[in-house]
């Protein structure tokens, strides 16, 4: 008996031979993942926002998404014990993937294990753990549903696993409990798409050495050079005043939103801002070929490009191009023309507000200053093109009076268009009234973006 199980073993096929010999991977449940894993999972805090780190050394290494430092210069770390450090050195870091290895002076530290990437397969199950909002671990689970390669340069698992403000930088598991992605940007177009970067781009960049305290360190600086064209005005033929209203109004408030997280690192968000504003404006317009022409070209040269940042500045040298050469269309026009509509006989005097005006501003209280004016031009400017001056003064008056009572912290500002109240209420035309208006406005969104840029 024995010497035929022995020829039996000889002439079994190596592979077969090795399943037998070799104990099967039993899945872990989500709770068993978590129960691993949470020890690890670290909630960074900067002065711009929270996200999620994890821990891949036990020397103090800490893995996470580059969106989540940005510019900081001071940041935490805080451990699942609740110890909280301050004293951060950046390691290494992949602006394409998005990711940065900071280090803690933190010793004998539980350590998540690292997977291959290469491996992951659609249709796998994964976990997801994260800070959503800095509430605490949160776990979810859900499936691979994509291996997408947005280009040559970068490749992004898509899962279907839901994730959360404040959960970036958070790991994302296989069934053995092992680290294949790194959860990062939620993009929201009709649906949440869910995306991590492979965990052997993480890899690539482990290792020992020292570090640049986080005080002193200097994310890449964009070095794209600007390529802002200036358009002859006959760009904008076939544009009626109210169109191009609509363009720069949208322009205005793509930046007003994606510089800010522009300059806190987050590229990619800025990008599909502006992105999703040059399609939207081509997609609403059925004429003004000439500004959507511009726009389009932007996002084509933006496609061209691998590099976040690169792609944001390709989006803004079309709209800086676009809005160019509507300024200049608008003010020629307000000395030539005397439809309603222009401005005739007066000259506008937009004030230029110093930087300590927004002395005492909260980031809050500017943001919804800068909307309030952007939603009133959206709804006034209009009205007036229209030729119904007074409800286009009557918008804007309202728009002060809202910002005086919800923003009254906010001092310059105030005191900017509280004086073009005091202006409007010394003329007697309408047109005159909403021209003083439109001027504090302006000087208060000049002033603003200035602050964001």
């Amino acid at each position: 008996m024995s010497i035929t199980v022995l020829k039996i073993w000889q002439v079994m096929p190596a592979f077969l031979l090795s399943m037998l010999l070799t104990p099967p991977v039993l899945a872990l449940t989500p709770d068993k993942v978590a129960e691993r894993a949470l020890p690890a999972i670290v909630l960074i805090k900067t002065a711009t926002g929270l996200g999620t780190g994890f821990v891949v050394s036990s020397d103090g290494l800490i893995a996470t998404n580059l969106h989540v430092i940005g510019n900081a210069r001071q940041a935490s770390v805080e451990l699942s014990d609740g110890r909280t450090f301050k004293d951060i050195e950046v390691i290494n870091f992949d602006e394409v993937h998005d990711l940065i290895v900071l280090r803690i002076a933190a010793k004998n530290l539980a350590v998540l294990s690292l997977g291959d990437s290469a491996k992951v397969r659609v249709g796998e199950r994964v976990v997801a753990i994260g800070h959503p909002l800095g509430l605490g671990n949160t776990v979810s689970d859900g499936l691979v549903s994509a291996v997408r390669k947005i280009n040559p340069q970068l490749t992004v698992l898509q899962v279907s696993a839901p994730i959360s403000q404040g959960s970036s930088g958070g790991p994302i598991f296989n069934e053995s409990g092992e680290v294949i992605g790194i959860s990062t940007l939620i993009v929201t177009q009709g649906q949440n798409l869910n995306f991590g970067m492979p965990v052997n781009q993480l890899k690539a960049l482990l290792r020992t050495g020292s570090g640049t305290p986080l005080a002193a360190w200097k994310p890449l600086v964009n070095q794209v050079q600007r390529k802002v064209q200036s358009y002859e005005v006959d760009l904008l033929t076939g544009c009626s005043p109210e169109r191009l209203n609509e363009i720069a109004v949208a322009i205005q408030a793509a930046i007003k939103v994606g510089a800010p997280l522009y300059n806190e690192g987050n590229h990619e968000a800025c990008y599909r801002v502006y992105a999703a504003t040059a399609l939207d404006v081509n997609r609403k317009l059925a004429n003004c070929q000439g500004p959507k022409r511009v726009l389009l070209a932007g996002v084509e040269r933006a496609d061209t490009l691998t590099v976040w940042a690169d792609k944001a500045w390709a989006m803004r040298d079309a709209f800086d191009g676009v809005l160019d050469v509507i300024k200049r269309a608008s003010a020629s026009n307000s000395k030539q023309s005397t439809v309603a509509g222009a401005n005739p006989g007066y000259l506008r005097n937009i004030p230029h507000l110093a930087f300590n005006q927004l002395e005492g501003c909260s980031n809050a209280h500017m943001q919804y200053i800068g909307n309030a004016i952007a939603s009133a031009i959206n709804v006034g400017a209009p009205l007036y093109n229209k030729g119904n001056i007074e409800a286009c003064y009557r918008v804007y008056e309202g728009a002060v009076l809202d910002i005086s009572r919800n923003a009254a912290a906010c001092v310059g500002p105030n005191k900017a268009l509280n004086a073009g109240l005091k202006e409007a209420a010394n003329r007697g035309a309408f047109m005159d009234k909403a021209w003083a208006l439109r001027d504090a406005f302006d000087g208060v969104l000049e002033l603003l973006s200035r602050k964001n840029n």
